[in-house]
């Protein structure tokens, strides 16, 4: 019994290390291959596609060896060696991508070599992560039913993971950084490895299965490999399609903090090992697997769509500033919606095991085919929903269409058990009917962040959803605003329009621009109409299609010879780009502690500025308020870290300041301010926003001059020593311990 709970305790482990490499990796290479959705899949697939792969050989090699326990323990060890040294394999993966980058900047080859690099890269990792369960599978089931081994370690190994979610999302990373965080993972591996060994002392391969408690007699059917694989696949499709859609859906409105994912991940995962576990218990009960998993499907069915009805479509007023508040409700409504149907489809996928050939020789191959097959509909899964079904049907309507797949399978099933099942058949046909029809019904399914905005007395003027995010313009007060993943982005303040204009008054003589984050177009608007040949690169492409809504002559201005607009990750671009530029603008979503915010506010990324930055050029980087003093202090610490030369300005409207940074001084000397502002259409143009405190030139001369914060030296005495935000210590994402402990650095 010791020694069977010691097992359970080193797969805890790895369960806990493989999710804190998940999060570790996933977010380094997005600095390496952008955050677009393509990259972010070429990521997950080269993740999921080495599990799959690896649990499919594994599986071969553990039923050959002496010792499945010792083949374990070597993959544990010789993981750690590998993630030890991919900080150096992402770089050169990093130094590969740049280089090829250019000649396929505009292809279709560009998402085949991200691919091909991001397998590269974790591959020699994962491989070893898949190959350790069914190593593991064939050492337990010796000594218990395949099915019994199989429902145990995986509750285990999910158990692992929902702390690693937790450990990494709450602690690692906020104390440690992500390097810190992913040495932590390696020391898991590591003692699972070291573990493993110990215990496989004295294992030789005449060890026989003991006599394992006596199992129900199976009806119905006879176990079908096929059947399991089939129902694996579609149970790792969606059950990947419910957790991203989900994910989505639930996080809408609460701000994008990184602590709405991690509890939305955490919350799925529990519920995965919740299931497990019932299962682990319930299943000397279990007489016939096929007519449990056709319950199961059902049941999901029914209380995925009840959850959409209920608690999704529901309008939910939150505070996007307040993250607290954000996670506290998003919890709530998170048990509700995620956690029962992720226990069921707990229940359900070790159910499937039950499907397999309880053979000794073949536990190791059966289980990780089983395991291969799962992660390959998760691959397809998160091919599929974000490319395809997220832009053409919506996320409500993804629920609705992964609730019929469910109910269909379950149909089948119920079917295939036994004649005495076949009446769960009809329950399922009317099942779907029911769904159909709801969904069919006017104004029952809709876009949750329409709901919230029009329940608040919003006006939408258009609502649109792509593979990034759900994007809505309209208007809630005096004036029009822009929603991306129901968090209001902007609104037609003068803050936005000076953002090109006070670098070029520190830089009259520029000429290109580059605009990160296109917002309602405001920043790119008011340097086509300054004259500057500007690019603007904004991540969702839903964004620059609300344009019109916000402007009257967007077509023109998106029509402007002297203007691109690039659908693209920002700081990808930026740091790829083969142009240098004298001015770069860029406006980071709001709230400042919003996941993803840091990439375009990092020590990294400003020196990545600086070096696309003509001789003399000005760098300008948008700061809102809303965070702690010393949390700005960061900001501006970090940025002065880069440019031996900064000026600091608040902005006109009230809403943040402008840092600007350049190699040589930053001054806006009032007789350049009045020629800039002089230039056609300059001055009507930053005086026509609803909150626009001037209309002539000397009162914007007054102005100007009047909201200068801090020259060069007083920023530097300002901000003082202290820690920066980098891309291993990503601070302002990650302040929940500062906050709680009340520390400020």
């Amino acid at each position: 019994m010791r020694r069977s709970h010691a097992i359970l305790g080193i797969f805890i482990l790895s369960g806990a290390a493989g999710l804190v490499y998940e999060i570790v990796w996933s977010r380094q290479l997005v600095l390496v291959f952008g955050n677009t959705t393509q990259a972010v899949s070429a990521i997950l697939t080269g993740f999921f596609g080495g599990m799959a792969i690896g649990a499919a050989i594994g599986g071969r090699i553990a039923d050959r060896v002496r010792s499945p326990l010792r083949m374990y323990g070597y993959l544990e060890l010789a993981l750690v060696v590998i993630v030890l040294v991919t900080p150096l394999t992402f770089q050169l993966i990093h130094e590969a991508y740049r280089g090829i980058y250019p000649a396929l900047e505009s292809t279709p080859f560009l998402a085949l070599a991200r691919l091909a690099l991001a397998v590269l890269a974790l591959a020699p990792a994962t491989v070893m992560m898949g190959a350790t369960f069914p190593a593991l599978v064939k050492h337990v089931a010796r000594n218990a039913a395949l099915s019994d081994a199989f429902g145990r370690l995986y509750s285990a190994n999910t158990i692992g993971a929902v702390v690693g979610t937790l450990v990494a999302g709450l602690v690692l990373v906020e104390l440690l950084g992500l390097s810190g965080a992913l040495l932590v993972g390696a020391a898991c591996s590591g003692i699972a490895g070291l573990i493993a060994l110990q215990l496989a002392r004295g294992d030789t391969e005449e060890v026989v299965r003991r006599e394992a408690p006596a199992r129900p007699a199976l009806s119905g059917r006879r176990p079908s490999i096929a059947l399991a694989l089939a129902i694996a696949f579609l149970s790792g499709l969606t059950s990947l399609g419910y957790q991203v859609t989900w994910t989505r859906l639930l996080t809408s409105g609460t701000g994008g903090y990184t602590y709405v994912f991690t509890a939305v991940l955490a919350l799925f995962l529990a519920g995965i090992a919740l299931g497990a576990v019932l299962f682990t218990r319930l299943r000397p009960r279990i007489t016939s697997p096929i007519r449990v998993l056709a319950i199961a499907q059902l049941a999901v069915a029914g209380l995925a769509v009840l959850g959409l009805l209920l608690v999704i479509e529901s309008p939910r007023v939150l505070d996007p500033s307040n993250p607290v508040v954000s996670v506290r409700a998003l919890i709530v409504a998170a048990v509700v919606v995620v956690l029962p149907v992720s226990t069921i489809l707990g229940i359900a996928f070790p159910t499937a095991s039950a499907l397999l050939r309880d053979e000794l020789g073949e536990a190791g191959s059966e289980s990780g085919a089983l395991l291969a097959s799962n992660t390959t509909g998760a691959i397809l899964g998160s091919l599929v929903i974000p490319f395809v079904l997220m832009p053409t049907i919506g996320s409500p309507a993804i629920v609705i269409v992964l609730a019929v797949v469910n109910a269909a399978l379950g149909v089948v099933l119920a079917w295939l058990a036994s004649p005495r099942s076949r009446w769960l058949s009809a329950v399922g046909a009317g099942l779907i009917v029911v769904i159909v029809f709801l969904a069919a019904r006017p104004g029952v399914i809709t876009q949750p962040n329409v709901t919230l905005i029009e329940s608040l007395g919003g006006r939408i003027f258009a609502s649109d959803e792509d593979e990034i995010a759900s994007v809505q313009a309209g208007q809630k007060s005096s004036t029009p605003e822009l929603w991306v993943a129901g968090t209001s982005m902007t609104l037609l303040t003068v803050d936005a329009k000076l953002m090109p204009i006070l670098p070029l008054i520190a830089r009259p003589d520029s000429q290109r621009a580059l605009v990160v984050a296109f917002g309602m177009g405001t920043a790119f608007r008011s340097a086509l109409i300054a004259g500057l040949r500007t690019d603007v690169v904004e991540l969702v492409p839903s964004v620059p299609r609300m344009f019109g809504w916000y402007y009257a002559d967007a077509a023109a201005v998106l029509a402007d010879p002297d203007g691109r607009l690039i659908v693209a990750d920002g700081r990808n671009h930026l740091e790829l780009a083969t142009e240098s530029f004298d001015i770069i603008v860029t406006d980071p979503p709001p709230p400042i502690e919003s996941s993803g915010a840091s990439v375009i506010s990092s020590y990294e990324y400003y020196r990545a500025g600086r070096d696309h930055l003509t001789p003399g050029g000005v760098m300008m980087q948008w700061v809102p308020f809303g965070a702690r003093e010393a949390e700005l202090k960061e900001h501006i610490r970090t940025f002065a870290a880069v440019f031996p030369e900064v000026l600091i300005v608040r902005g006109a409207g009230g809403y943040g300041f402008y840092m600007l940074g350049s190699d040589d001084p930053v001054e806006l000397d009032p007789e350049i301010a009045a020629a800039v502002l002089e230039r056609p259409g300059v001055l009507d143009d930053i005086s026509s926003a609803y909150d626009s405190p001037a209309t002539s030139i000397p009162e914007w001369l007054d102005v100007i001059d009047r909201q200068i914060w801090f020259t060069n030296d007083e920023a530097r005495a300002y901000v003082g020593e202290g820690l920066l935000i980098t891309d291993d210590r990503p601070r302002p994402e990650y302040f929940l311990l500062r906050r709680w402990l009340g520390l400020e650095d």
